[in-house]
């Protein structure tokens, strides 16, 4: 088993080494300051640990959040799709419906006996109707 890439035999060379540069007697006051050092340094980690933890389930209660207006959005605008595409389908069977019966009067001759003045036909109501086209301009 290896701590940060150093094996047994290392470990127990350092600890030698220490113990001969150090002293015995400084020895436990040692270690207690770098267990010391070590608690705090977790103490740090878990902090930024949970501060980001923290920011995280911020940014996804928000993501959720602007998901959710999306989706709302989504919705809304189909229905408004659907209620549009619904109008003109109607708009379109009434405008068919009303060039079938204008085709039909269109096709409809007045029958004249042969001997009769020949009157003028009467325009159709359609063209009566309809607005002035615009000149034609290149």
């Amino acid at each position: 088993m290896e701590f940060l890439g150093i094996g047994y035999q290392e470990l127990l060379l350092v600890f030698v080494l220490l113990l001969v540069v150090v002293g015995p007697e400084r020895l436990p006051q040692m270690a207690y300051q770098i267990g010391r050092a070590v608690r705090q340094m977790q103490m740090y980690a878990r902090a930024v640990r949970d501060e980001f933890k923290d920011e995280i389930d911020y940014l996804d209660e928000q993501y959720r959040t602007i998901r959710g207006e999306v989706d709302q959005a989504q919705r809304v605008v189909r229905e408004e799709q659907a209620k549009l595409n619904s109008g003109l389908r109607e708009v379109n069977a009434t405008l068919e419906q009303a060039t079938s019966e204008l085709s039909l009067d269109d096709r409809v001759v007045p029958f004249a006996p042969a001997g009769a003045s020949s009157a003028p036909a009467p325009e159709p109501a359609a063209a009566a109707t309809e607005p002035p086209k615009p000149p034609m301009v290149f």
